[in-house]
């Protein structure tokens, strides 16, 4: 049986390197310094609290637009839960999710990719996390699209996500 070690999250050894020369964007966006931990203000404890936002329903869906109708793709639900350091769950945390579609392309006037766009993906919505600090969405498996690093460079499917809440 193997042993596991559970994740730490200040376990700055488990993280790669934040520039890794080989791929382009890391050397651009990579700190120049250490990173360093910064004890929370007392607005940052306090507030914005998000109690009382009330999502539209099916902004946890993302796999149907505002109509009803499907986006082309493979349905996937996409679960966790958001804890703090101390791995205690955070509720309240509003999480944005967005997205390319299953063919690669964001629906984004910068996004030139001539891949196809669906009408019927909008690759944004929104979750708010439980008392257990747990979220689910559903949207379609993105797509890979080119990434100009270096000749036939592609980004990975991945989903951007956004937390909003205390203690963040």
């Amino acid at each position: 049986m193997m042993n596991i070690k559970p994740y730490n999250p200040r376990d700055w050894r488990s993280h790669p390197p934040y520039s890794f020369h080989a791929y382009g964007s890391s050397v651009k966006r990579a700190p120049l310094k250490k990173l360093m931990p910064i004890d929370q203000t007392l607005s940052e404890i306090t507030g914005p609290l998000f109690n009382d936002i009330k999502l539209t329903p099916g902004e946890d869906d993302l796999a149907r637009n505002a109509d009803g109708k499907e986006a082309v793709g493979e349905r996937i639900i996409v679960v966790g839960r958001v804890l703090d350091e101390d791995d205690k769950p955070v509720p309240n945390t509003l999480i944005e999710i967005w997205q390319a579609n299953a063919a690669g392309r964001y629906n984004h006037p910068v996004d030139q990719h001539n891949a196809p766009l669906d009408p019927n993906f909008l690759g944004a919505g929104r979750c708010m996390t439980n008392d257990k600090g747990e979220y689910r969405y559903l949207t379609i498996k993105p797509g890979a699209y080119p990434w100009l690093n270096h000749t036939n460079a592609w980004r990975p499917a991945h989903i951007h996500i956004s937390l909003f809440g205390p203690s963040l």
